[in-house]
């Protein structure tokens, strides 16, 4: 899955938004892509999970349209 996180704008933004995901689902795959401000996330879990643990780290996640 893919979500578009605006406000993630260098690599301790996505160090963090990687960190918050490992917490939830320490066997989550993840890739972020700061220039275009998406992460693809490959996990059993919900999106929705997803989306609350990077809420939780600070930023303000959305679906990738």
């Amino acid at each position: 899955m893919e979500i578009v996180i605006p406000d993630m704008t260098c690599g301790g933004c996505a160090k963090a938004v990687a960190n918050a995901l490992s917490r939830v689902d320490p066997t989550a795959r993840i890739d972020i892509d700061v220039p275009i401000k998406i992460a693809r996330i490959t996990s059993a879990l919900p999106q929705e999970r997803l989306i609350e643990a990077i809420e939780a780290a600070g930023f303000h996640p959305s679906r990738a349209s």
